[in-house]
């Protein structure tokens, strides 16, 4: 088996989740290929899987085809069912075999490969932090609109942001600081927050007071500029002092 097949496996399969014909998915492509790819380069693809006649699959195309079917791109290379024993070609001698299921550990990274990953995402918070924060908001779940909401979602960030960095540091046990971070950024989504305000409301406040707690330094910062008549910049420069149990809808137990 090779990896074309692998790929073209599981662009079938994004096709008929997303129900849509061969004709449907060559419409959806092309913005995302840059050319149009008809009805017979789709189905190219898709017996690439199953006959003699494949085709080689591109990187541009795996992109093309994550963006098109809202997948990441590791999905594209997950074993088809019942292959997971198989050996994936080119394999020169048993010291380098690769079996179809070894694929599930480069999609998700070894342990080492995983630290090197925070490290890469720890460096472009740094020098890309709004590009990079709109990427990985985009990822956990989107942005919040509402007044309380948005502030809300800049704490949650901050929180994300400190969480990440933490988590990167080379004194963390990297597999147990995976599965951390994974659950805390999963908590703090705007879905994952809407959904902790409904059953552990203590736990929600906890994690919005962290928030609150690690960007009230911004917040001071950003009102020594506006008194200084200084133009505030970057992510947080929206953030205003806000009450967390109203934000969260929550009673006051004192009232």
């Amino acid at each position: 088996m090779t990896v074309h097949q692998i790929v073209a496996y599981n662009f079938r399969r994004a096709r008929e989740e997303e129900g849509w014909t061969q004709s449907q998915t060559s419409d959806y492509l092309e913005p995302f290929l840059g050319y149009r790819l008809n009805q017979a380069g789709v189905s190219a693809i898709e017996k690439t899987f199953d006959s003699e006649r494949r085709r080689n699959i591109d990187v541009a195309e795996v992109v093309a085809f994550s963006r098109c079917f809202r997948k990441p791109i590791g999905w594209f290379f997950l074993p088809p069912p019942g292959t997971g024993a198989d050996r994936v070609e080119p394999a020169t001698d048993d010291r380098y075999e690769l079996r179809a299921a070894d694929l599930t550990t480069l999609v998700v990274g070894g342990p080492t490969g995983w630290e090197s990953f925070l490290d890469r995402i720890t460096d472009l918070l740094k020098t890309d932090p709004d590009e990079v924060w709109t990427a990985m908001q985009a990822a956990f779940a989107g942005i919040k609109r509402t007044t309380w909401e948005k502030q809300i979602d800049l704490r949650r960030r901050a929180l994300q942001h400190e969480t990440m960095a933490r988590f990167a540091g080379p004194e963390d046990e990297v597999i147990t600081g995976m599965a951390a971070l994974l659950v805390e950024l999963v908590k703090m989504t705007p879905v994952g927050m809407l959904k902790l305000r409904g059953t552990d409301p203590e736990e929600a406040l906890r994690l919005l007071a962290e928030g609150d707690r690690a960007v009230q330094p911004l917040i001071d910062k950003h009102r020594r500029d506006e008194e200084a008549g200084l133009p505030s910049q970057g992510t947080f420069a929206e953030l205003t002092e806000i009450d967390l149990l109203e934000a969260l809808g929550l009673p006051d137990p004192e009232e």
